[in-house]
């Protein structure tokens, strides 16, 4: 049982390094989206397509595609989560450069400590909380607010990364508690999200999306990769760890994103940004290590 457990935590450690990796390069694609779509149309159109892509994936899996009507309160809960952890990141990474805004974005995983300690009452051991320190300080080093303009897209990249550990949180609440499979409901929050979103871009008069070949590659690559594909992967390891360390284990995604910035874009990295890089790994490589650990904390 403990081998069999092992293997579990080990399978989800490589879906969260392949999850941190399509992730970081999907900064690269958000961006080039914004620049034939507004935030709120980006984000709908990702999702929608989304949404299509996981329709035939449950018909292969043999999943339902219905929602117990009991359950459509987690289904419109996580809907509204996600439009607002999207059309924030988007927003903010509008206003602000690649690597600082995914950097922002990506207090999640703190922010899912705080809340499944609040709301789950999962604990930590000693060696996990040094690597959550060492993780926040390079977190810390690698946050420039005069390299965001202002106070304005700091604000709202910490803001979706809050709104994105609290659908975290009750994800791994649900789980196992509910009748709807996990893809059926990702299927659902997409698609929810994506209709409320279209249906704010028609209220507030959107200007229409250029449909260039740019856009249809960064929506093709968000959608079926960074979106539908990827959150497999994150509820799969979601199911075999704690919320917090899932949470953490995605932590490398904005160290990604800021290579990429700076391959793509020229957003070099500088000393600090470095420095908070390797903080991060620290922290990272840490939590790896205490299997017994992460077990007992599991169960606490």
């Amino acid at each position: 049982m403990a081998s069999s457990e092992t293997a579990g935590r080990r399978r989800a450690a490589w879906a969260l390094a392949l999850l941190s990796l399509i992730w970081g390069y999907n900064w690269i694609a958000m961006k080039v989206s914004l620049d034939y779509a507004v935030p709120v149309d980006s984000a709908a159109t990702r999702f929608a397509l989304a949404a299509l892509v996981l329709l035939p994936a449950l018909r292969y899996f043999g999943q339902p595609l219905g929602v117990p009507r009991a359950e459509w309160r987690y289904v419109a809960f996580l809907a509204v989560s996600l439009a607002a952890n999207f059309v924030l990141t988007l927003s903010a990474l509008e206003l602000g450069g690649i690597g600082k805004t995914a950097v922002l974005v990506y207090t999640m995983p703190f922010w899912v400590i705080v809340f499944a300690r609040l709301w789950l009452k999962e604990r930590m051991l000693p060696l996990q909380w040094i690597a959550i320190v060492l993780a926040f300080a390079g977190l810390l080093v690698l946050v420039d607010i005069v390299e965001l303009r202002g106070w304005l897209p700091s604000l709202l990249a910490v803001l979706a990364g809050a709104s994105w550990a609290v659908s975290v949180v009750l994800i791994k609440s649900i789980q196992g508690r509910i009748r709807t499979h996990m893809m059926t409901l990702t299927l659902w929050q997409m698609a929810v999200c994506a209709l409320l979103l279209w249906i704010y871009g028609g209220l507030v008069s959107t200007p229409p999306i250029q449909w260039t070949w740019q856009f249809v590659a960064a929506m093709a690559f968000s959608a079926l990769l960074a979106s539908a594909f990827s959150w497999m992967l994150f509820y799969y390891a979601l199911a075999r760890l704690p919320a917090g360390l899932a949470g953490l284990g995605t932590l490398a995604t904005p160290v990604i994103g800021v290579v990429t910035a700076w391959l793509h874009f020229g957003e070099r990295p500088s000393t600090q940004d470095l420095l908070g890089m390797l903080l991060i790994a620290a922290g990272l490589m840490l939590l790896a290590l205490p299997a017994r650990g992460v077990r007992a904390a599991a169960r606490s």
